[in-house]
């Protein structure tokens, strides 16, 4: 399901290009047409996509060589992550040159009228000498083109096993090495401009202060945590995040507010007010709390959109009562299950550390939601819902949902919420472990493709943080099905789950063979990551968590690094 062009461009501008839906449609009509296909990846809340759209895609020159010589497809990457993933040139907006096998030939990001011009131009006389016959499965030349644009493609196989995971935390110190030498100790967070809250980064922090008692670990997320909140990045007046700071030193923001941005923070707060006890977390964690239930939330779901838009003049306002007499900027109420299973385990684990069990009931009321809604007894979880569940097969809904569930289970003690995330899971491990998609690997593929994608969509990819995500949640679903262990469940004796026509996978039969599937999944998704890791630098600090997790904390305390 792709959101219609109309409610990227109708709203602000490029309207004057015949946009098509992504699908298989619009690659054979460029095969037949001998046209390359122009894909524009946008967002509702992006302020250089709107620029893009009223400058760029509003140009009369632009718009008639794009209808004339291109295919022109257009997609939210909200709405689909997984085209994002794909082809994404670094930023929103992302316009990449493919031909009619979805390859990628060029791309870039904001492109004024007048390049732009010359560029599609300098691209559209060249196409013909690129085209090429069909080509069969043994030409690597083809493949390699759609790997390049997939930084989690491994061309070796990957068979490390767990026993090395537990053995060898190399990993796990060369990360947190990265990590410390990337933070900045005078106005916090890592690196230099533009800032983003990198929070697997703050959250790999956290836990190293908590296994260890290093006074450093403790001063990085506390400074970043406080300068990220107390700065121009955060709205004084509603609450909530803004996306990321032009400048070092947090001053300044672009001014879109994300859930998922929100979540991570929520979640973060709460993990770092466990072991610092700082009252200014807490204030935070009030603040974007409210910002999410009185701007996000939509009740008659219940749900949290996903984005709002950048306004700077807006968000400049200094007052409630002055900001009451403009438009708010506007909200993308699309639901996005990935999301929203994120921001219910950060409400759950919030209202726990901080004393607020509403928050907790509002994010086990938001996952029920999910669940029902959202989750088909063979397709399994959608990505979107907008009226209705849209785009199946995408593992990292069902990674943040099931992650979730167990956040419900521990806050609750219903044992259908821990039935649920063990069906989750088996479901997942069966359909996206690598092994059945590329010989030889390890860990999960992103995605299950679909008829309707193009041929070379149709190769599988990996994402390095879905496995490290994924290997978190398997080790704490694991320790919570082994039988014996203080607070275990047996998995032999949950109750029959509630979620309507999604539990037809039988019960596992004991826990034992449950907890070792669990954990050899865990394994694979470990592999992987391992073998990738220092391609990463800090991006790779989810994963540093999940080995830490495994290594340093297999008892799985509540804190759960962001996941």
């Amino acid at each position: 399901m792709n959101v219609d062009v109309q409610d990227i461009g109708g709203v602000h501008g490029g309207q004057e290009i015949a946009w098509r839906n992504w699908g298989s449609q619009p690659f054979d009509d460029a095969r037949a047409e001998a046209k390359p296909v122009l894909l524009s990846i946008s967002a509702s809340w992006c302020h250089w996509c709107h620029v893009m759209d009223r400058t760029t895609f509003s140009d009369r020159d632009v718009a008639a060589l794009v209808n004339e010589a291109y295919v022109p497809v257009r997609v939210d990457t909200d709405v689909r992550p997984d085209v994002n993933a794909r082809y994404n040139m670094g930023g929103w907006p992302t316009v990449a040159i493919l031909d009619h096998d979805g390859h990628a030939l060029a791309g870039a990001t904001y492109v004024p009228p007048d390049r732009m011009l010359e560029w599609l131009g300098r691209v559209s006389q060249a196409y013909p000498a690129l085209t090429r016959a069909p080509m069969d499965s043994g030409d690597e030349t083809s493949q390699d083109r759609g790997r390049d644009l997939d930084p989690g493609y491994s061309h070796e196989p990957d068979t490390l096993g767990i026993a090395d995971h537990e053995l060898n935390l190399d990993p796990y110190y060369d990360v947190l090495g990265d990590l410390m030498a990337s933070y900045d100790p005078v106005y916090g967070g890592f690196g230099d401009a533009p800032k983003f809250p990198m929070f697997d980064a703050i959250n790999l922090a956290i836990f190293a202060y908590r296994v260890s008692g290093d006074a450093s670990c403790r001063q990085v997320f506390e400074h970043t945590l406080h300068a990220m909140t107390s700065g121009g990045t955060y709205d004084k007046v509603e609450g909530g995040l803004f996306r990321y700071s032009t400048l070092r030193d947090w001053s300044v923001p672009h001014f879109e507010k994300m859930l998922l941005d929100n979540a991570f923070l929520l979640h973060t707060l709460a993990n770092a007010y466990q072991p610092a006890q700082n009252p200014e977390l807490k204030t935070a964690a009030h603040s974007t709390v409210r910002y999410m239930n009185s701007v996000l939330f939509q009740p008659s779901i219940p749900a949290w959109s996903g984005s709002q838009d950048a306004d700077e003049e807006y968000y400049a306002l200094p007052t409630t009562e002055k900001r009451a007499q403009r438009t708010p900027p506007r909200v993308d109420a699309r639901v996005y299950v990935d999301w929203n299973g994120r921001a219910s385990a950060a409400m759950i684990a919030a209202g726990r550390v901080f004393d607020e069990p509403e928050w907790t009931s509002r994010g086990v009321q938001v996952l029920r939601a999910a669940v029902d809604k959202c989750l088909d007894a063979q397709h399994g979880l959608a990505h979107l819902y907008d009226g209705g569940p849209h785009l199946f097969g995408l593992a990292h809904d069902t990674i943040s949902v099931g992650a979730a569930c167990l956040d419900a289970f521990e806050a609750t003690g219903d044992q259908s919420w821990l039935h649920l995330s063990s069906t989750l899971a088996r479901s997942l491990i069966a359909s996206h472990i690598a092994a059945r998609h590329l010989r030889g690997a390890a860990g999960l593929v992103s995605r299950i493709p679909n008829p309707d994608d193009p041929p070379a969509f149709k190769e599988p990819a990996r994402d390095y943080q879905e496995n490290a995500y994924a290997a978190i949640w398997f080790h704490r679903l694991a320790h919570a099905l082994s039988p014996g262990d203080e607070g275990a469940t047996n998995a032999g004796s949950l109750g029959v789950c509630t979620a309507p026509g999604v539990c037809s996978a039988p019960s596992p039969p004991n826990a034992s063979g449950e907890t070792s599937e669990t954990l050899s999944a865990a394994s694979s998704c470990l592999a992987y990551c391992r073998a990738h890791y220092e391609d990463h630098g800090l991006m790779a600090s989810a994963y540093a968590l999940a080995l830490g997790q495994l290594a340093l904390s297999p008892d799985c305390n509540p804190c759960h690094w962001g996941v």
